[in-house]
């Protein structure tokens, strides 16, 4: 029987199997297993809680985290090159095992390099090649909602602390955190294995009738030819300047909550929670939003919104209410670009090599990681407050701008380039 797919209904038929596959349920699994990527946010809950038990220094157990995300990121390049040779189920299995072993062993950990070789590289690897392989599968079954698709896994991600750092807390709190060290590692086990059944690879392009499917695929481009294309460039520079000012406000939400609005700490918590929400949000309605006006006009709104909260807006949020409308807006038009830039990355550069091409492209967050965050701790430590931080949030979202109207001119210059080679 050979492979069909029909884009708008419910069930597709791969290429690798003989029953149908309903790529929603892709997508449900695909977002289950980004969600275990998201409990990275527990870590801040856990940190305190090794601190007062091992009495570990602050800046040793802060470079566990650190070097978590560079592992995670650094995987993602293995992952993506090893996708086109490989079944997808078999790496996330992988991934999956390898980042529940990760937590799962850190509960045994009692010195410092243990948990740098358990937490954050065995975690850390798997968390990159869960996250790779699972974006990238689900990015294949929705050639027609590539949007939809990256906002429903990248929600998921960021909704995660919604659900695991209250339920981090209880366990810390009642057990300790080699306890909720195995718990978790127990329970990312269980939700890989089930969730890595349904992550199907999407079925081969030559008996697939839809133009958009034939033609994601037949303009994949390796990652070598990409890094030749001055676009591949350009937009690394506008992940990393897109995702630096919503960065900024994640990792300060509680100081910027109790410097500006006071707020104490059980408002501050409800803040968090809020700042997740909107992120989901942001990444579920801007994605699919970049469906139906472009990846390049959500782009630009979401980071001029997010520019001009933060010159004029979040600065004069001086009570609860303010503050939750500030942080709803940041969260949701953060939120949206980390949904759409996945998406560019397919547009531009095809499918074919989608996982290794968007982990160079997801580097460009790892930056971001580093210099939002970077950028209110040195501005608070030099002038005891966040103000200032925020007009130079908002000039460096400004410059993303200016960015994606660039990277757009060089996209179209590359497909132009490439219709006069074809032709």
């Amino acid at each position: 029987m050979g492979s069909d797919m029909r884009v708008n209904g419910r069930m597709v038929e791969s290429s690798q199997r003989k029953r149908p596959v309903d790529r929603r349920a892709v997508l449900a699994a695909a977002g289950t297993l980004n969600a275990l990527v998201g409990a990275i946010y527990v870590w801040s809950i856990i940190s305190i809680a090794l601190a007062d038990e091992y009495g570990w220094s602050p800046q040793g157990i802060a470079f566990a985290y650190s070097l978590y995300i560079v592992c995670e990121c650094c995987s993602g390049f293995l992952a993506g090159y090893l996708q086109t040779r490989m079944d997808s189920r078999f790496l996330t299995l992988c991934g999956g095992v390898c980042l529940a072993s990760g937590w799962f062993l850190a509960g045994f950990a009692d010195a410092v390099p243990l948990l740098y070789l358990t937490f954050s590289m065995l975690g850390g690897i798997g968390s990159g090649f869960v996250y790779n392989v699972s974006v990238s599968t689900a990015t294949a079954w929705f050639p027609d909602k590539r949007g939809l698709a990256n906002g429903v896994c990248v929600g998921c991600l960021g909704l995660s602390p919604i659900v695991f750092a209250p339920l981090g807390s209880f366990l810390i709190g009642s057990f300790g955190s080699s306890f909720t060290f195995h718990a978790c590692g127990a329970f990312f086990a269980v939700a890989a294995v089930t969730a890595s059944r349904f992550l199907h690879k999407a079925p081969d392009s030559k008996p697939v009738p839809e133009q958009a499917y034939r033609d994601a695929l037949e303009s994949g481009m390796t990652t070598a030819r990409m890094l030749r294309q001055p676009s591949a460039y350009l937009m690394w520079l506008l992940f990393a300047v897109s995702a630096s000012a919503g960065m900024m406000v994640t990792g300060h939400a509680a100081g910027i909550g109790a410097e500006l609005a006071g707020l104490t700490a059980a408002q501050n918590a409800a803040q968090v929670s809020i700042l997740a929400l909107a992120n989901f949000s942001g990444r579920l309605a801007f994605g699919m939003l970049s469906d139906r006006f472009g990846r390049y006009p959500v782009l630009a709104f979401c980071m001029a919104t997010t520019a001009l909260t933060m010159a004029f807006f979040l600065g004069n949020a001086h009570d609860f209410a303010t503050l939750t409308a500030a942080f709803c807006i940041i969260g949701a038009t953060f939120g949206g670009c980390m949904a759409v830039m996945p998406a560019l990355t397919a547009d531009l550069f095809g499918i074919e090599h989608f996982g290794q091409n968007y982990a160079f492209m997801f580097s460009g967050y790892t930056c971001a990681s580093v210099i939002g965050p970077m950028l209110g701790a040195s501005v608070l430590a030099a002038t005891g407050s966040y103000l200032p931080a925020f007009p130079a949030a908002s000039a460096l979202t400004c410059a993303g701008i200016a960015l994606t109207a660039a990277t757009a001119y060089a996209g179209k210059r590359m497909r132009r380039s490439r219709t006069t080679d074809e032709s």
